[in-house]
């Protein structure tokens, strides 16, 4: 072993991976990726990406699939780093139709996103595939997904 860790990749991985087709879904919120400071160029942003399970009434064809997000920007002011506040419109827009945003609070500090602020959400949302070449030429493709619209609120847990 290495002084930096061995890494592997199993071959067979995307094989198992489900493929959504494009189009519009309900579905309920059931995790959330988070990467923190990423670097877009002289920008950087924390990156979520809620995972979406399928609804099996609306959906049965697709029970048990999950979509993830193709990714809210939450572009942030670091010092060394460039910032524009407009670079934070789909951030902007997520939080208001989660109906996280507060009226007061227009044109003022951004939450945060937490998973128990969605976690439970029903929302409508548009999958579309995502394609691209790796460094390895091969072409990848997988779905993502987007919020659209709140259905419904997770309930509160008192």
């Amino acid at each position: 072993m290495s002084s930096i860790g061995d890494a592997y990749y199993p071959s067979d991985l995307e094989g198992d991976r489900k493929t959504l087709p494009a189009g519009r879904y309900t579905a309920s919120i059931v995790g959330l990726d988070l990467s923190k400071n990423v670097k877009f160029g002289n920008y950087i942003a924390d990156v979520f990406k809620p995972e979406y399970l399928i609804d099996r009434k609306e959906h049965p064809e697709y029970e048990d699939y999950i979509v993830r997000d193709n990714g809210i920007f939450r572009y942030k002011e670091v010092e060394g780093m460039i910032y524009n506040h407009k670079k934070n419109w789909g951030f902007a827009k997520f939080i208001s139709t989660m109906k996280l945003r507060k009226q007061d609070r227009e044109g003022k500090q951004l939450p945060f996103l937490y998973l128990e602020d969605i976690k439970d959400s029903v929302v409508l949302i548009d999958v579309f595939m995502k394609e691209f070449m790796n460094d390895l030429d091969s072409e990848i493709r997988y779905s993502v997904a987007r919020t659209i619209q709140l259905i419904k609120e997770p309930s509160v847990p008192f």
